[in-house]
C-alpha cells in the first residue's frame, strides 16, 4: 500500500497533516467497502445462458456484439440473470486476463479484442440483471500449450496441485476484475476431484470469491438425474443443474444447494432450431423452480448477427408472463 505524500514523515504542516489523515481514512474506507460490496442477489425464476465460444480465427467477431441489444432482449424475456462463457476447451477466452498472459505468454497472441463480460455486465447492471461467469473446472483440454503451461492433465484424471494453484491465480484475476458485476460462477466438467486437499479447495474457492461476497457458485459433475443436484465442491451453494430430460426437475430433490436446472431451449447447446418446449411447458418449469426458491436457466443460441432469435425471445417472454 502506498501512503499519500502528506502522511510521510515531515512532509506536511500539522493542519494539512490532520486533513490528510481524515481524507485518507475516508478514501480507505470507501475502497474497502467497494471491495466487499455484495454481488447482486440472483433472483428465482428464469435465467438465460449464452454459449458464446469463438475459436481463435473468429475472435474478432466479438466486436460485432451489441451488448445493449442483448441486455434489452433479456429484459423482454424477464430474465433475472445471464450465464456467460468466458471460454471453454479451445483455449480462446472472450476477456483479457493479465495473469494468464504473464504465466503463459503465447496465450497473449489470442487475446480478445474486447472485454465483453465487462461491457455486458455494465449493461446488465443498469437493468438490474445479474451476471454469472462460466469457465471449465480444468485447463482448456484442446489447447496443448495451455494444458502444459498450466500444469494440467486429462479432465478425467485427478487435477495436479500445480494446476490448481495456477488456475486459481487465473480465476482470481477475473474474479477481482469483475468484482460486484459478477454475481456468481458456474464451473463445468468437475469430473474428477480425487486427491484435492482442503488447502487446494481453499485456494480455488478463495479465488472464486475475490472481489465480491455472496456469489452463487456451481460445480458441474455432469448431466443427468443422478448428478444435476450433486454437490461437487466445498464452496458450492448452487446446483449445477444440467438436465436434458425435464421430468426429473419435478421430482423432490434432497440437497442443501439452491435449486437450479440448466437446459438448452433447442435440441442441444447453442444449436439454432425449434424450441423443444411449448410456452405452457416452460411456464410450468419456471413455476416449479420458483416454488423451490430457485431458477431454470435456458441456453439460447445466437443468430448470425450475434443476437437472440426473435421466436425464442417471444416464447420465453410468453412463458415468463404466465
Amino acid at each position: 500500500m502506498h501512503l499519500p505524500a502528506c502522511l510521510r514523515p515531515r512532509s506536511a504542516p500539522r493542519g494539512a497533516f490532520v486533513r490528510c489523515v481524515v481524507l485518507a481514512a475516508l478514501a480507505f474506507g470507501m475502497t474497502a467497502a467497494n471491495a466487499q460490496t455484495p454481488a447482486r442477489r440472483v433472483p428465482s425464476g428464469v435465467g438465460v445462458m449464452i454459449h458464446y465460444l469463438p475459436d481463435k480465427a473468429q475472435i474478432d467477431d466479438i466486436k460485432q456484439i451489441d451488448v445493449e441489444a442483448l441486455a434489452d432482449a433479456l429484459v423482454e424475456m424477464k430474465a433475472g440473470y445471464l450465464v456467460l462463457t468466458l471460454g471453454q476447451n479451445n483455449g480462446q477466452f472472450i476477456a483479457p486476463n493479465p495473469t494468464l498472459a504473464s504465466m503463459c505468454p503465447e496465450a497473449a497472441r489470442n487475446a480478445s479484442p474486447r472485454d465483453l463480460p465487462l461491457q455486458l455486465g455494465r449493461a446488465l447492471r443498469r437493468r438490474a440483471i445479474a451476471l454469472i461467469l462460466y469457465l471449465p473446472f480444468r485447463a482448456p483440454q484442446a489447447d496443448p500449450y495451455l494444458m502444459e503451461c498450466l500444469g494440467d492433465v486429462s479432465e478425467q484424471s485427478p487435477p495436479p496441485a500445480t494446476f490448481i494453484a495456477n488456475w486459481s491465480r487465473v480465476v482470481g484475476d477475473w474474479s477481482a476484475h469483475y468484482g460486484a458485476l459478477a454475481s456468481g460462477w458456474w464451473f463445468d466438467g468437475t469430473y474428477n476431484t480425487e486427491g484435492m486437499t482442503p488447502a487446494d479447495w481453499r485456494t480455488l474457492c478463495g479465488a472464486i470469491n475475490r472481489g465480491a461476497t455472496g456469489r452463487l457458485v456451481a460445480f458441474n459433475p455432469g448431466e443427468g438425474d443422478a448428478r444435476y443436484s450433486m454437490p461437487a465442491a466445498p464452496c458450492q451453494n448452487w446446483m449445477a443443474g444440467e438436465l436434458m430430460a425435464m421430468p426429473a426437475a419435478f421430482r423432490p430433490v434432497d440437497s442443501t444447494l439452491r435449486f437450479h436446472v440448466l437446459t438448452p431451449l433447442t435440441a442441444s447447446w447453442s444449436r439454432p432450431g425449434t424450441a423443444r418446449f411449448s410456452a405452457s411447458q416452460l411456464a410450468a418449469l419456471i413455476a416449479t423452480a420458483k416454488a423451490r426458491g430457485g431458477s431454470i436457466t435456458l441456453d439460447l443460441p445466437l443468430d448470425a448477427r450475434h443476437t437472440f432469435f426473435k421466436d425464442h425471445v417471444a416464447l420465453v417472454r410468453k412463458a415468463s408472463g404466465q
